[in-house]
């Protein structure tokens, strides 16, 4: 008899270790989930905030090189577009006012996220130069005509031909287009072909130049 309750007594702390064992795996199993859930909702939280979106500048329209941008063209060229904050690069334009004044280095396609990279001053392109000066000329007043629309922002090859040899000599290299006017004599600031042109010379270069105007023996190639 005392043998069969000594066995039962053991039974019975057998059964309660196993409970014990039971109740301590089951709230260790309760603790693993709520870190797992913690650390997935941080996960969550940190992807949210990679996507949140904010507000910048694309182009509406096509903006071409060269086109001086005003607060009274903006609203032509740009419209505000909220895109995901991690595809936005640290320049991005944020204000229209910040680039008032300046132009594109290249064309800009419609839809294209703009930055401030973008443009420029026409003054940044004389800080390389020695000695500029603003020459200006007319279409008319070129022996051959210029392949494709000139434009403001435009660089181009200056040439004069030999009067006797009929061969083409290179004048002036890499010139810039500061602004080009309609017949009228207002600034084009669209893919409107120009009539009148100003460009960025050396001063060395402004005699030549305008002794090629007076002969009608100059001609330009616009450089792609």
């Amino acid at each position: 008899m005392k043998r069969d309750k000594n066995n039962i007594q053991k039974a019975n702390v057998q059964r309660a270790g196993v409970r014990k064992t039971g109740y301590g795996l089951f709230a260790a199993s309760l603790v693993m989930a709520a870190g797992v859930f913690a650390v997935m909702t941080y996960m969550q939280r940190m992807a949210l905030a990679d996507f949140e979106k904010r507000d910048i500048y694309v182009a509406a329209a096509e903006i071409p090189r060269g086109t001086v941008i005003d607060m009274d063209n903006a609203g032509d060229y740009m419209i505000i577009k909220s895109v995901d904050a991690g595809c936005i690069p640290a320049d991005a334009l944020c204000d229209p006012g910040d680039i008032a004044g300046l132009s594109p280095l290249i064309d800009i396609s419609e839809g294209t996220l703009l930055t401030g990279s973008m443009f420029a001053s026409a003054e940044s392109v004389t800080l390389g130069m020695k000695s500029p000066v603003l020459a200006g000329f007319k279409a008319d007043d070129l022996s051959k005509a210029v392949s494709g629309v000139l434009r403001a922002g435009d660089r181009i090859d200056i040439y004069t031909t030999d009067p006797e040899s009929g061969e083409g000599k290179l004048l002036c290299s890499d010139v810039y287009v500061e602004r080009g006017y309609d017949a009228s004599g207002n600034v084009i600031c669209d893919a409107t072909a120009a009539v009148m042109f100003n460009i960025y010379l050396e001063s060395s270069q402004a005699e030549g130049f305008y002794e090629g105007l007076k002969t009608g023996s100059l001609y330009v190639v616009r450089r792609c």
